[in-house]
């Protein structure tokens, strides 16, 4: 068998662009060998780039490929389904960047296919393969923080591109779906994959999509978080994890960027180096080892259904404008 998966991406978009195809053609078990672009211009600034041996301008093309064993799908929200599930049938491990579906119901369809076709489909969360995400994690396990009763987690940035498909509702738009998920995936992080009995969340609307969101969610074990998200002001990256024993503070959880934790217990304050991360990098060669050693990836499709389902709880509670 060989020792490199053989890739294909449909639709060059910008994070395809800068960070997932390079992280591919960097792996020591990954190649890009097809590309797909309904844009001929993007081909063309795709083949100055990258040196990829086929370029279509349909993305059928690339799943009639029969050198392709694994795809990437950075398209819109909106068509991450039913490419997906295209895919699937066409026998291709599917790489899919979050959030995986709009809605539970999609990706139960997404799932389904996955199971039926026998290939390995992973949403695509590149923060848990950084070293921050593994020192989190390492402190959850110590139990330094005691019992924990409170999460709180905010993504936010300043979205100032035109036309941008995070603004247009048909495209799957908003910043809950953008950026949002993420601290909705931290939340089941630190919960053991506990999903909130209870949740109320506001948002401002712009153009028909949230751009500044927060929630507030209640556990049965008696947890309570707060998330928080938008694309209307200064970028703001952080969570902190509150215990009986202890606070974690954790900057910028959610990048691969060198840094520290602090721990606060009644012992003091502990600094916990963060060592810089290629989160990218880790999330395709883990996908690619999954499919050479037919093994599942390190991020499982039960956390991105749960995720699904607090996403749906959240816009369930929110006052439409």
């Amino acid at each position: 068998m060989s020792q490199v998966v053989q890739w294909g991406v449909l639709g060059f978009a910008r994070i395809a662009r800068n960070s997932v195809i390079p992280a591919i053609q960097r792996s020591h078990n990954g190649n890009v060998v097809a590309l797909a672009s309904r844009d001929p211009a993007k081909l063309a600034e795709a083949s100055k780039e990258f040196v990829i041996p086929n370029t279509y301008t349909r993305y059928e093309d690339v799943l009639a490929d029969s050198k392709v064993q694994a795809v990437y799908i950075p398209l819109p929200n909106s068509q991450h389904c039913g490419w997906a599930i295209k895919a699937l049938e066409a026998g291709k491990h599917v790489l899919c960047e979050k959030p995986l579906a709009l809605n539970t119901a999609e990706a139960r369809r997404m799932v389904d296919a996955a199971k039926a076709s026998g290939r390995i489909l992973m949403e695509a969360f590149m923060y848990r393969y950084s070293d921050r995400t593994r020192q989190v994690e390492a402190v959850l396990k110590s139990g330094k923080l005691g019992e924990i009763r409170h999460i709180n987690a905010s993504f936010r940035f300043f979205l100032n591109r035109a036309n941008t498909i995070k603004i247009q509702p048909e495209l799957g738009g908003g910043a809950l779906y953008d950026v949002g998920c993420y601290p909705i995936n931290l939340l089941g992080l630190v919960t053991g994959g506990l999903k909130p009995v209870a949740c109320h969340a506001e948002a401002s609307f712009e153009n028909g999509v949230d751009n500044n969101l927060s929630a507030v969610l209640r556990y049965e074990n008696g947890i309570v978080a707060t998330l928080h998200c938008g694309f209307n002001a200064h970028p703001f990256v952080r969570a902190e994890i509150i215990g009986t024993e202890g606070v974690l503070e954790i900057p910028d959880p959610f990048l691969d960027t060198a840094g520290e934790l602090t721990l606060r217990t009644a012992s003091g304050v502990e600094r916990i180096a963060v060592a810089e991360s290629n989160r990218y990098l880790e999330e395709v060669e883990d996908f690619s080892a999954a499919v050479l050693e037919n093994r599942q990836p390190k991020f499982r499709l039960d956390e991105s259904i749960r995720n699904m389902e607090v996403l749906d709880m959240i816009y369930a509670s929110l006052p439409r404008p």
